[in-house]
């Protein structure tokens, strides 16, 4: 998984962008690709097939940075209503930042 990969630390989080229609979050993030020189860029964390998204922040003076991201592993939902049986496993993580942490469960993530 790309956070077992790539450091998410001190990306501060400019907006989050939510469409329902193809159950995507995008995270516009200012990403540090330069660690010495202080370089930041902005970037795109997406999660697709999202099922879940949880925020517990508190109320901040400023843009949430993120602390780290927790890969909590997979989990199972089932939205199964009487005669019809609807299952689906989703990755867990969740995103730490200094106001607090948000929960996404997703099928697919990427940075762009």
């Amino acid at each position: 998984m790309i956070f077992d990969e790539v450091s998410f630390h001190d990306s501060q989080i400019l907006k989050v962008i939510e469409n329902p229609n193809g159950q995507i979050l995008e995270f516009i993030i200012d990403f540090p690709t330069n660690w010495e020189e202080n370089i930041f860029e902005h970037k795109v964390l997406k999660f697709e097939g999202v099922i879940f998204y949880n925020i517990e922040e508190i109320p901040f003076g400023g843009l949430p940075t993120i602390l780290d991201i927790l890969n909590l592993g997979e989990v199972e939902k089932d939205f199964s209503s009487g005669q019809s049986e609807w299952k689906t496993l989703r990755n867990r993580i969740k995103i730490e930042t200094n106001s607090g942490n948000r929960i996404v469960e997703f099928s697919e993530c990427s940075l762009i």
